[in-house]
């Protein structure tokens, strides 16, 4: 099983459209879902006019009491383009108490997912290690190449030693300065996408995004594969 999660930690450079793409990129469509666990609230149930449920909600009662390999699929909607989502309510408190639930449940599900399945986990933004960051394979941190942004990535490498960073839009740093001076990798620079938006409301199929979402997509598998 591959866990990815996409989380910021200032600011707000798209984590939510980074991980739509990298879950819609992904080699198997049918092995991965897309999971928002963003306490501020999710974004999908706006975006793509679901039903409040089945979704992060519906999951937390679920996994008080069974956590079968099955449990996240059942609570997944399934939109136009086949991506299986498992949405937050959009109210950050309600948000919030599923999360606390799903905290304490979730890492166990995910250590029993078949090999091949994969869960793309929307974090928002993060404040430190938490339940979720210790129980994916890797958090892709996205950030803007600007020095007021990077400097709130101080001590991440030692919080969470997992995560790599994805560069967003413009800034003077480059990939490699960023790297040599925070001490972690940088997985992609994805340079200013106007496209980006088109692409979450499936206006657009070809962007900046949806290509370093792809190759990113293929290394992974490549690894984990």
């Amino acid at each position: 099983m591959t866990a990815i999660g996409v989380a910021s930690i200032s600011g707000s450079p798209g984590v939510t459209t980074f991980a739509f793409a990298l879950a819609a990129a992904w080699p198997d469509p049918s092995k991965v879902i897309l999971a928002e666990l963003d306490a501020s609230g999710g974004d999908l149930t706006g975006h793509f006019r679901l039903q409040p449920d089945p979704g992060t909600a519906s999951l937390a009662t679920e996994l008080r009491r069974e956590r079968d390999p099955d449990v996240l699929a059942r609570h997944a909607q399934i939109l136009p383009s086949g991506l299986k989502v498992i949405a937050a309510p959009a109210r950050p408190d309600r948000a919030q108490a599923a999360l606390a639930v799903l905290a304490t449940t979730l890492p166990e599900v995910f250590k029993n997912l078949p090999q091949e399945s994969a869960v793309i986990a929307d974090l928002g933004r993060l404040t430190g290690p938490s339940e979720f960051t210790t129980s994916v394979d890797r958090v892709l941190v996205l950030v803007r190449p600007r020095l007021a942004d990077l400097a709130h990535l101080e001590g991440l490498a030692d919080a969470v030693p997992h995560a790599e960073l994805v560069l967003i839009g413009r800034g003077p740093y480059p990939p490699g300065e960023v790297e040599g001076t925070l001490g972690m990798r940088v997985r992609a620079h994805v340079r200013h996408d106007p496209a980006a938006q088109a692409f979450l409301e499936g206006r657009r199929r070809r962007t900046r995004l949806a290509r370093a979402a792809r190759e990113i997509a293929s290394t992974i598998m490549k690894v984990t594969g």
